[in-house]
Protein backbone atom coordinates (compact mmCIF):
# COMPACT_ATOMS: atom_id res chain seq x y z
CA UNK A 1 0.00 0.00 0.00
CA UNK A 2 1.37 3.35 -0.93
CA UNK A 3 1.14 6.00 1.85
CA UNK A 4 3.62 8.84 0.01
CA UNK A 5 4.60 9.28 -3.41
CA UNK A 6 6.06 5.18 -4.38
CA UNK A 7 6.48 4.99 -0.68
CA UNK A 8 4.76 1.66 1.41
CA UNK A 9 3.41 0.78 4.17
CA UNK A 10 6.01 -1.57 4.27
CA UNK A 11 8.89 0.88 3.59
CA UNK A 12 8.07 2.67 6.66
CA UNK A 13 7.65 -0.35 8.96
CA UNK A 14 10.96 -1.08 7.94
CA UNK A 15 12.29 1.90 8.65
CA UNK A 16 10.23 2.95 11.95
CA UNK A 17 9.47 -1.02 13.57
CA UNK A 18 5.99 -2.49 13.12
CA UNK A 19 2.68 -0.30 13.20
CA UNK A 20 1.03 0.24 16.81
CA UNK A 21 4.06 -1.71 18.87
CA UNK A 22 5.89 1.28 20.11
CA UNK A 23 8.20 -0.72 22.11
CA UNK A 24 9.34 -2.40 18.69
CA UNK A 25 10.53 0.67 17.43
CA UNK A 26 13.69 1.11 15.38
CA UNK A 27 14.58 4.90 16.18
CA UNK A 28 15.43 7.11 18.58
CA UNK A 29 13.55 10.04 19.70
CA UNK A 30 16.54 11.74 21.40
CA UNK A 31 18.81 10.92 18.02
CA UNK A 32 19.16 12.76 15.37
CA UNK A 33 19.75 9.36 13.34
CA UNK A 34 17.47 8.45 10.36
CA UNK A 35 15.29 10.89 10.70
CA UNK A 36 16.24 12.39 7.60
CA UNK A 37 14.84 9.13 6.14
CA UNK A 38 11.89 9.36 8.17
CA UNK A 39 10.55 12.58 7.30
CA UNK A 40 11.02 11.78 3.59
CA UNK A 41 7.67 9.96 4.10
CA UNK A 42 5.87 13.41 5.03
CA UNK A 43 7.82 15.39 2.89
CA UNK A 44 6.70 12.93 -0.66
CA UNK A 45 3.30 13.11 0.56
CA UNK A 46 2.35 16.39 0.79
CA UNK A 47 4.69 17.39 -2.29
CA UNK A 48 2.26 15.10 -4.22
CA UNK A 49 -0.74 15.69 -2.32
CA UNK A 50 -0.48 19.20 -1.75
CA UNK A 51 2.71 21.21 -3.00
CA UNK A 52 2.67 20.09 -6.59
CA UNK A 53 -1.11 20.60 -7.30
CA UNK A 54 -1.26 23.67 -5.50
CA UNK A 55 1.80 25.12 -7.77
CA UNK A 56 0.54 23.97 -10.98
CA UNK A 57 -2.97 25.80 -10.48
CA UNK A 58 -0.69 28.80 -9.69
CA UNK A 59 1.60 28.31 -12.87
CA UNK A 60 -1.94 28.83 -14.80
CA UNK A 61 -1.57 32.53 -14.43
CA UNK A 62 -5.40 32.64 -15.61
CA UNK A 63 -6.42 34.47 -13.07
CA UNK A 64 -10.02 33.73 -13.65
CA UNK A 65 -10.87 31.70 -10.11
CA UNK A 66 -8.16 29.36 -9.91
CA UNK A 67 -7.49 31.12 -6.31
CA UNK A 68 -10.29 29.13 -4.85
CA UNK A 69 -9.07 26.37 -5.57
CA UNK A 70 -5.63 27.16 -3.94
CA UNK A 71 -6.38 28.35 -1.36
CA UNK A 72 -8.76 25.39 -0.54
CA UNK A 73 -5.74 22.96 -0.83
CA UNK A 74 -4.19 25.30 1.50
CA UNK A 75 -6.45 24.80 4.32
CA UNK A 76 -6.47 20.92 3.50
CA UNK A 77 -2.73 21.44 4.01
CA UNK A 78 -3.11 23.37 7.33
CA UNK A 79 -5.14 21.00 8.89
CA UNK A 80 -2.31 18.01 7.68
CA UNK A 81 0.11 20.37 9.13
CA UNK A 82 -0.89 21.07 12.43
CA UNK A 83 -2.18 17.75 12.95
CA UNK A 84 1.58 16.11 12.48
CA UNK A 85 2.71 19.19 14.53
CA UNK A 86 0.56 18.09 17.39
CA UNK A 87 0.18 14.81 17.20
CA UNK A 88 -3.76 14.68 16.45
CA UNK A 89 -5.58 12.19 14.66
CA UNK A 90 -9.02 12.51 13.55
CA UNK A 91 -12.02 9.81 14.87
CA UNK A 92 -15.53 9.59 13.71
CA UNK A 93 -16.58 8.21 17.30
CA UNK A 94 -16.65 10.78 19.01
CA UNK A 95 -16.16 12.89 15.90
CA UNK A 96 -13.17 15.17 16.42
CA UNK A 97 -9.42 15.57 16.56
CA UNK A 98 -7.48 13.88 19.75
CA UNK A 99 -4.20 12.98 21.01
CA UNK A 100 -2.99 8.88 20.67
CA UNK A 101 -4.63 7.33 23.49
CA UNK A 102 -6.50 10.81 24.80
CA UNK A 103 -9.97 10.30 23.18
CA UNK A 104 -11.40 12.07 25.74
CA UNK A 105 -9.67 15.29 25.06
CA UNK A 106 -11.35 15.65 21.72
CA UNK A 107 -11.18 18.94 20.03
CA UNK A 108 -13.03 20.16 16.79
CA UNK A 109 -11.71 21.09 13.04
CA UNK A 110 -11.63 25.42 13.74
CA UNK A 111 -9.37 24.40 17.35
CA UNK A 112 -6.83 23.20 13.95
CA UNK A 113 -7.17 26.81 12.75
CA UNK A 114 -7.09 28.67 15.93
CA UNK A 115 -3.78 26.70 16.83
CA UNK A 116 -1.83 27.28 13.65
CA UNK A 117 -2.93 30.90 13.56
CA UNK A 118 -1.94 31.65 17.11
CA UNK A 119 1.00 29.58 17.25
CA UNK A 120 3.40 29.47 13.83
CA UNK A 121 5.90 31.77 13.70
CA UNK A 122 5.28 34.13 10.65
CA UNK A 123 1.99 33.24 10.93
CA UNK A 124 1.05 34.33 13.88
CA UNK A 125 2.52 38.01 13.65
CA UNK A 126 -0.33 38.82 11.36
CA UNK A 127 -2.39 38.48 13.97
CA UNK A 128 -5.16 36.26 11.68
CA UNK A 129 -8.59 34.95 13.88
CA UNK A 130 -8.16 31.45 13.11
CA UNK A 131 -11.74 30.80 14.33
CA UNK A 132 -12.66 33.53 11.45
CA UNK A 133 -11.29 31.85 8.57
CA UNK A 134 -11.81 28.67 9.72
CA UNK A 135 -15.60 29.24 9.39
CA UNK A 136 -15.20 32.37 6.38
CA UNK A 137 -12.46 30.57 4.09
CA UNK A 138 -12.24 27.03 4.99
CA UNK A 139 -15.93 26.35 5.35
CA UNK A 140 -17.20 28.88 2.69
CA UNK A 141 -15.02 27.22 0.30
CA UNK A 142 -15.53 23.62 1.31
CA UNK A 143 -19.21 23.87 1.18
CA UNK A 144 -20.21 26.79 -0.75
CA UNK A 145 -17.06 27.34 -2.83
CA UNK A 146 -17.00 31.06 -1.83
CA UNK A 147 -15.06 33.01 0.98
CA UNK A 148 -17.53 35.28 3.46
CA UNK A 149 -17.18 37.92 5.88
CA UNK A 150 -15.64 40.07 3.62
CA UNK A 151 -12.70 37.39 2.80
CA UNK A 152 -11.42 37.92 -0.50
CA UNK A 153 -7.88 35.88 -2.63
CA UNK A 154 -6.02 38.09 -4.53
CA UNK A 155 -2.65 37.31 -6.59
CA UNK A 156 0.23 37.63 -4.27
CA UNK A 157 2.52 40.19 -4.00
CA UNK A 158 6.36 40.06 -4.70
CA UNK A 159 7.98 40.12 -1.18
CA UNK A 160 4.48 40.94 0.58
CA UNK A 161 2.80 39.49 3.33
CA UNK A 162 0.36 36.47 2.95
CA UNK A 163 -2.69 38.50 4.22
CA UNK A 164 -3.51 41.69 4.51
CA UNK A 165 -6.48 43.21 6.92
CA UNK A 166 -7.52 46.10 5.22
CA UNK A 167 -10.01 48.01 6.77
CA UNK A 168 -13.61 46.41 5.35
CA UNK A 169 -11.56 42.91 3.68
CA UNK A 170 -9.54 40.67 4.89
CA UNK A 171 -7.36 39.69 1.90
CA UNK A 172 -5.35 36.33 1.21
CA UNK A 173 -2.44 36.67 -1.21
CA UNK A 174 -2.08 33.03 -2.33
CA UNK A 175 1.20 32.86 -3.95
CA UNK A 176 2.59 34.19 -0.20
CA UNK A 177 0.77 32.52 1.46
CA UNK A 178 2.10 29.12 -0.48
CA UNK A 179 5.57 30.51 0.12
CA UNK A 180 4.91 30.78 4.02
CA UNK A 181 3.34 27.62 4.38
CA UNK A 182 6.31 26.40 2.35
CA UNK A 183 8.78 27.79 4.55
CA UNK A 184 7.03 26.23 7.59
CA UNK A 185 6.69 22.83 6.43
CA UNK A 186 11.25 23.27 5.99
CA UNK A 187 11.75 24.60 9.37
CA UNK A 188 9.60 21.83 10.77
CA UNK A 189 11.68 19.77 8.43
CA UNK A 190 15.28 20.89 10.10
CA UNK A 191 13.75 20.59 13.56
CA UNK A 192 12.50 17.15 13.14
CA UNK A 193 15.94 15.71 11.26
CA UNK A 194 18.39 17.92 13.71
CA UNK A 195 16.88 18.49 16.90
CA UNK A 196 16.16 21.95 18.98
CA UNK A 197 12.52 22.95 19.52
CA UNK A 198 9.37 24.01 17.02
CA UNK A 199 7.74 26.94 18.38
CA UNK A 200 8.10 25.54 21.92
CA UNK A 201 7.68 22.50 21.32
CA UNK A 202 11.08 20.12 22.05
CA UNK A 203 12.01 17.66 19.78
CA UNK A 204 11.03 14.73 21.69
CA UNK A 205 7.56 15.22 21.57
CA UNK A 206 7.58 16.25 17.88
CA UNK A 207 9.49 13.42 17.02
CA UNK A 208 6.51 11.03 18.78
CA UNK A 209 3.79 13.18 17.50
CA UNK A 210 5.36 12.65 13.99
CA UNK A 211 5.15 8.99 14.67
CA UNK A 212 2.22 8.62 16.16
CA UNK A 213 0.23 10.23 12.81
CA UNK A 214 2.11 8.75 10.09
CA UNK A 215 1.23 5.44 12.08
CA UNK A 216 -2.26 6.32 12.44
CA UNK A 217 -2.18 6.72 8.37
CA UNK A 218 -0.56 3.53 8.11
CA UNK A 219 -3.38 1.53 10.28
CA UNK A 220 -6.34 3.45 8.13
CA UNK A 221 -4.64 2.48 5.16
CA UNK A 222 -4.72 -0.92 6.39
CA UNK A 223 -8.50 -0.65 6.45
Amino acid sequence: MKIAGRKTIKEWEDLVGKVGEDEKLKIDYNSNEKWDEVFDFFEERIKTRYINPINAILNMKSYNGEGFAVVNLQCSLIETIESFINGWIYSHKPRGWFKNGQKSEVINNACIFKSFFANRIIIKDLKIDGGDFYESVRCGLLHETQTKNNWKIKKGIKNGNAFELDGYFKIIYRENFQRDLELLIDRYKEVIIKGGKFDGICVCELRKNFIDKFNHICTESYT
